[in-house]
């Protein structure tokens, strides 16, 4: 393989056979968790083959083309990007308004090459004002449940504007406080939850009040890798009594609202708040999310009403989410991956 003219060889000094190449833009907080090395193994081995034409039987056998596998290769981002590859995809998840211009141009000079995902796509998912809008103008009433989103309201300025506000928006406390802007530092992902009106203007703007909705404490995270979905399980929240929120006043911030150490799955917990959504309405969900998103790669976090079996509600969605705690994320990944490069060679026209 030949790799910006050179030709690129084995661990055993001996010129491999064609591999696709993934370029990827990676914080190395990000590169850590999701280039772990069985993953890279196992996509640098696959084999597999694809019929470049199927004219006829004859034509088939004869344009068979073998390839081996899938390469990583790091970009570098002190040099062009039209200077280095060929790639085949490009994965990223980098910040800042020069990369995205980056890759931009690179995608309208290079069309041939799968960009994972378009920017103007991802920043849709920065603002959680626009994020859960997608998902408002849905009706999946037809698929084994209710999908909506829980009512919030936007605040831009003036903290101590926001107990008037929240009273004309006719918001019930608890309240859920989360920044507007998704930028990827920890500070974006500080929540709180406010028992009392009139410690909200302790908040900082700008931010999202979204009332919280009681749900076990159990929470879905909805993985999407193009059209594979995976369901998981996590710890979150337990709910808020009548009788806690009269005693209780202030605001509080949370951990994180699930991790991967928090699994319900051996918890003594009741079946009707773990059973899982049912699939055709997780699978109707992604689908209609990823067209109307433009991503391929994002994570849904769902939660059940409480008291209910069938009314769900998405809180937040997120683009390149963690896959390193999505159990058999390798195989899933690695399957998609190769599923993109296979789609592009049906496309090329027939010799």
């Amino acid at each position: 393989m030949r790799l910006n003219g050179e030709i690129y060889d084995g661990e055993d000094g001996v010129e491999e056979e064609q591999k696709h190449v993934v370029g990827y833009a990676l914080t190395l907080k990000k590169k850590n968790s999701f280039l772990k090395p069985k993953f890279e193994r196992l996509a640098r081995s696959v084999n597999y083959c694809m019929a470049l034409s199927l004219v006829n039987l004859c034509q088939m056998l004869s344009s068979i083309r073998c390839n081996k596998g899938i390469l990583f290769v790091a970009i570098d981002l002190n040099r062009p990007l039209s200077d280095q590859g060929p790639f085949d995809i490009i994965l990223h998840k980098l910040l800042g308004k020069e990369w995205c211009e980056i890759i931009q141009d690179y995608r309208q000079t290079h069309p041939e090459v799968t960009v994972l995902d378009p920017p103007d796509a991802i920043q849709h998912l920065r603002n959680r004002q626009s994020m859960l809008q997608d998902v408002v103008d849905l009706n999946l009433s037809d698929f084994c449940g209710k999908v909506g989103v829980p009512r919030q309201m936007v605040i831009k300025k003036d903290p101590l504007s926001i107990p008037d506000e929240v009273t004309k928006a006719g918001l019930k406390l608890p309240l859920v406080a989360k920044p507007l802007v998704v930028d990827g530092s920890s500070k974006s992902h500080e929540l709180f939850l406010a028992y009392d009106q009139f410690s909200l203007s302790e908040l900082e703007p700008p931010l999202v009040l979204q009332e919280f909705v009681n749900h076990g404490g159990v929470l879905f995270k909805i993985y999407v890798v193009g059209d594979a979905i995976k369901v998981v399980r996590r710890f979150s929240l337990p709910n808020v009594s009548k009788s806690k929120l009269a005693k209780v006043a202030g605001v509080f911030p949370l951990t994180r609202v699930s991790s991967a150490a928090a699994s319900d799955d051996d918890a003594d917990l009741d079946p009707g708040v773990t059973e899982l959504p049912p699939q055709p309405l997780l699978e109707r969900l992604a689908k209609e999310l990823h067209h109307r998103l433009g991503l391929r790669l994002f994570n849904i976090d769902m939660i059940r009403e409480h008291g209910t079996r069938d009314i769900f509600y998405v809180i937040d969605i997120n683009y390149f989410p963690g896959y390193g705690k999505m159990p058999d994320y390798e195989n899933i990944f690695t399957d998609f991956l190769l599923s993109l490069v296979q789609s592009k060679y049906r496309k090329r026209p027939a010799n």
